[in-house]
């Protein structure tokens, strides 16, 4: 296979070498090769319906050819044409990840290795076919040197491809119910995509013992027999586990084929040194589902920590690194870098949290086109103020950071739930509106 290469001319090739002792240029004897233009690059999509399997790839000992190069003109004397490929799951490149190619036979080429890595961190998990999109930004390559053709927003032969991942390990089906007794089922609940996030969960509160299984679309599963109560393992096949009595979440890890029982409880506080440490200061994340926790909360740098009620003599999450929680009562305090209001991502059945920091809330809607958000200000990050004029039955939310990961409607004004509906002006008029993050569920104010 023959790798296709080019060569810069000389001036071009002085961008490759450090700046260092600048002396005045001598005149040249020869006359300067003009500067490749952009346009000297042509390329199209290897076919009208690109499609890859990575696991046949790799069985084939081939790579992806993913673009060819139908013509290269005007090119310099020193370097090599190489390419780096953009992987997206969107059309407008919003979220991409870089990957590496190679240049062979005038196509561009990606290892299937780490096509899927890519594939993992912009896409997901899940082993299904999906489209997604690719784009190309091109360079002359001499030594560990590179210079970029064209300015920095300038991709080649962006187009939407179809990938087939490489196969998971274990197989997760996207719904999964509780059989009790033999007989009723009841479903679990889930977030997000199967593979992303395989912890199902649910509460239950039985008064008297029962028996129970785990029943998907395929297959059954039965707790192994012998294991704890509160925590085990699950088996495919035939079987029953003993509920215990009482209010309790039931989460199973479908990709390890576990399951434990949680102590069910309403809400998460916030205890921590943005207040004092103080519960009754703290602010409290809610759930939906007992397992996955949200909410705003004033968080600092010197440290806070999650528990399960307004004390210490309950559960306490503290911080088991890279994400985790522990719920040893010794573990060590929660951090952010930077001290300010956070939406908290808590999921106590897998353990895991997140908190995104707060830099801006606004209102948007139809009063201005839902074109951007009308700023809000706060002294204390609990009370969001600001000045409207609205129209009788103009809609209107309120979203955090100029974006829509995270944003606030509801069915009225005093029950504000993350996604919520479209809120409505009850009249024509110009307000001071308030929202306020102070009560649970949170609230906003037309005065």
């Amino acid at each position: 296979m023959k790798k296709l290469s080019i060569m810069l001319f000389a001036a071009l090739a002085m961008v490759f070498t450090a700046c260092e002792d600048y002396e005045p240029a001598q005149p040249q004897s020869n006359p300067q090769e003009p500067i490749m233009s952009a346009e000297g690059i042509t390329v199209a999509p290897v076919n009208e319906a690109p499609s890859f399997d990575l696991k046949a790839l790799v069985d084939a000992e081939q790579q992806a050819a993913v673009l060819n190069i139908v013509e290269v003109k005007d090119m310099p004397s020193v370097g090599e044409l190489t390419f780096v490929m953009q992987l997206s799951k969107s059309e407008d490149f919003a979220s991409a990840k870089e990957v590496a190619t190679s240049v062979v036979n005038s196509q561009v080429c990606v290892k299937p290795a780490d096509w899927q890595a890519a594939y993992l961190n912009v896409v997901g998990k899940n082993p299904k076919t999906q489209d997604v999109y690719v784009r190309f930004a091109a360079y002359v390559v001499n030594g560990t040197s590179s210079v970029r053709i064209g300015n920095p927003n300038l991709y080649y032969g962006a187009h939407k491809v179809s990938v087939t991942p490489f196969p998971a390990a274990v197989t997760i089906e996207e719904s999964y119910s509780l059989v009790i007794n033999g007989g009723e089922t009841i479903a679990f609940n889930h977030s997000g995509d199967q593979y992303d996030n395989p912890v199902f969960s649910l509460k239950v509160d039985f008064a008297e013992a029962a028996e129970w299984a785990v029943k998907g679309a395929e297959l059954t599963y039965a707790p192994v027999a012998g294991e704890e109560d509160n925590a085990g393992t699950l088996v495919a096949g035939e079987g029953w586990g003993a509920m215990p009595v009482g209010p309790w979440v039931l989460s199973i890890n479908m990709e390890t084929l576990t399951y434990s029982f949680a102590s069910a409880f309403d809400n998460l506080w916030t205890p921590g040194d943005a207040n004092g440490w103080n519960h009754g200061g703290s602010q409290m994340l809610f759930t939906t589902d007992y397992a996955n926790y949200f909410g705003f909360a004033n968080l600092s740098v010197s440290g806070f920590k999650f528990t399960s009620a307004a004390d210490w003599s309950h559960i306490n999450y503290g911080d088991a690194g890279d994400g985790k929680l522990s719920t040893d009562g010794g573990a060590g305090n929660l951090t952010v870098e930077e001290s300010g209001l956070y939406w908290c991502d808590v999921n106590i059945a897998a353990l895991t949290w997140k908190a995104t920091k707060i830099e801006t809330i606004g209102v948007i809607g139809s009063f201005n086109g839902w074109a951007e958000s009308l700023a809000l200000t706060s002294e204390d990050g609990l009370f969001w103020t600001g000045t409207i004029t609205l129209n009788e039955g103009d809609e209107y939310k309120f979203r955090c950071n100029n974006d829509w990961a995270i944003n606030l409607g509801g069915v009225d004004e005093y029950n504000l739930v993350p996604n919520g509906a479209n809120l409505k002006a009850p009249a024509a008029g110009t307000y001071t509106i308030t929202l306020d993050l102070s009560v649970v569920p949170y609230a906003c104010y037309l005065e």
